[in-house]
């Protein structure tokens, strides 16, 4: 088991708290690629160290692109109702246009511990 951690806005720390949200999206990259089933995650608000969850990772999804992620049924509770145009918008705001585009998505999927 390995532990990961990533830095998260206070929103998406309520979302989990309030268990509006058991699935992560980020850029497929070296760091979430290594991530398996059973490794845990330490999700950190960013700009407040005091605000954090650790959780462990129960599976994960690789998507092409957000098409290919919008159209799975594992979003349906974790686009937290926004509009597929909303949820492209903030990924787009978050990690750049360019890098989602030429990306693909990871989905991980987790419980709280």
């Amino acid at each position: 088991m390995n532990r990961f951690e990533y830095r998260i806005y206070d929103i998406v720390y309520e979302n989990i708290i309030n268990n509006k949200k058991n699935i992560e999206y980020r850029l497929l990259n070296d760091k979430s690629e290594k991530i398996k089933p059973g490794d845990e995650i330490l999700f950190k608000v960013i700009d407040n160290d005091n605000k954090s969850i650790l959780v462990t990772v129960t599976k994960k999804y690789i998507y092409n692109n957000i098409d290919e992620l919008w159209n799975s049924k594992d979003t349906s509770k974790n686009t937290l109702n926004y509009t597929k145009e909303e949820f492209t918008n903030t990924l787009y705001d978050i990690f750049g246009k360019e890098k989602v585009i030429n990306s693909k998505i990871v989905g991980i999927e987790f419980k709280k511990i």
